[in-house]
């Protein structure tokens, strides 16, 4: 597939370049950026926390999680790095008592590995995958596997919605073959879970979204974030053969969010006090022949005005780990979508 190969190539070449340019702290205005628009079906957050730091009552981002769910209200919140199994059952709680649903609703979670599904909508299908064992006893999960979580969004209890059918996962980080080789077994896994998927369990046409920290390094081979833009596994004698793997034959868009929705900066990682720049480590994609982008961004509190934060109820150091200057980890993405009306053709 050459010309997504120098797609995939300029892309990377273009998040690379954004990320290196001048880190301005110059604040302007996003407060309208966050409002969501009447097209809206779904407003998702995406984000890599950090050894579950969000968890409560101690997590060093549990209190800023509250005041960005608050503030961006998200239909369904993905998470990575929920190590603890005990965590899923607190972050549940925390989301039903901080965010009551209406008619007596509850929050649903669904979660594999270290990614976490938290939604307003029912969730159906719910499975996923333990790919690979990557033990960290150092951290207390001497039995971690890397893996992904999958589950078919319904918005609507009627036949006319198809759902979104949601992949969120976590490659592992890290240059050098091994680190590079799971990532393409994770990225090979995906794929094959998705081919088989569609021909089983998915009516034709049905939205997909995969989303998460990806950790597409500009220092390492990119082939693991091509197989899931274009369906080519690597892998074949195990995972079986390529496929298009939107349904118009084509590969999944890119969402592309910037930071506060500015389109200047596009990393989604930065640690200052690292030799290592800033990176668009996580990414959202999706099936572009049914969904459409209405918005897309990297939260950062630190670039935005007082009144802003004032509005939104936010402080400025709400997206930096500890409150911490210069250690953002990884930023939240927001992105909405619109379901097309007019489907699949």
């Amino acid at each position: 597939m050459p010309s997504l190969y120098r797609q995939l190539l300029l892309t990377a070449l273009f998040f690379w370049l954004s990320a290196c340019q001048g880190l301005s702290t110059q604040e302007i205005s996003t407060a309208s950026t966050f409002q969501r628009q009447n097209e809206v079906d779904l407003r998702v957050m995406c984000w890599n926390v950090g050894l579950g730091s969000v968890v409560p009552p101690n997590g060093a981002r549990s209190a800023s999680f509250i005041r960005i769910v608050r503030a961006m209200k998200p239909d369904l919140i993905v998470l990575q790095e929920i190590m603890h199994p005990e965590s899923v059952t607190k972050i549940k709680s925390l989301m039903d008592s901080q965010f009551p649903l209406s008619d007596g609703e509850t929050w649903r979670v669904h979660s594999i590995a270290d990614n976490m599904l938290i939604s307003r909508f029912p969730l159906q299908q719910t499975s996923g995958e333990l790919v690979a064992k990557y033990p960290y006893p150092d951290l207390g999960v001497p039995d971690f596997h890397y893996g992904y979580a999958t589950a078919l969004l319904k918005r609507q209890d009627n036949q006319s919605d198809l759902g979104v059918y949601v992949v969120a996962m976590h490659n592992k980080s890290g240059v050098g073959e091994e680190n590079e080789g799971l990532r393409q077994l994770q990225s090979d896994s995906i794929a094959r879970w998705i081919r088989d998927v569609r021909t089983t369990a998915l009516a034709t046409g049905t939205p997909i979204v995969i989303l998460g920290d990806m950790n597409v390094l500009t220092n390492a081979s990119t082939q693991p974030f091509e197989t899931l833009i274009t369906g080519n596994i690597v892998d074949e004698a195990n995972f079986g053969p390529d496929f298009e793997i939107d349904w118009d034959g084509t590969g999944l868009a890119d969402a592309k969010p910037s930071h506060n929705g500015r389109g200047e900066h596009f990393y989604t990682w930065r640690y200052d006090d690292t030799p290592f720049d800033p990176g668009a480590l996580d990414r959202v994609l999706y099936t572009d022949s049914v969904l459409s982008v209405m918005q897309s961004i990297v939260l950062d509190t630190t670039t935005m005005p007082a009144e802003d934060l004032s509005s939104l109820g936010l402080l400025r150091s709400d997206v930096l780990f500890g409150g911490k200057p210069g250690y953002f980890d990884h930023l939240p993405l927001i992105v909405d979508f619109a379901v097309r009306s007019e489907g699949f053709e």
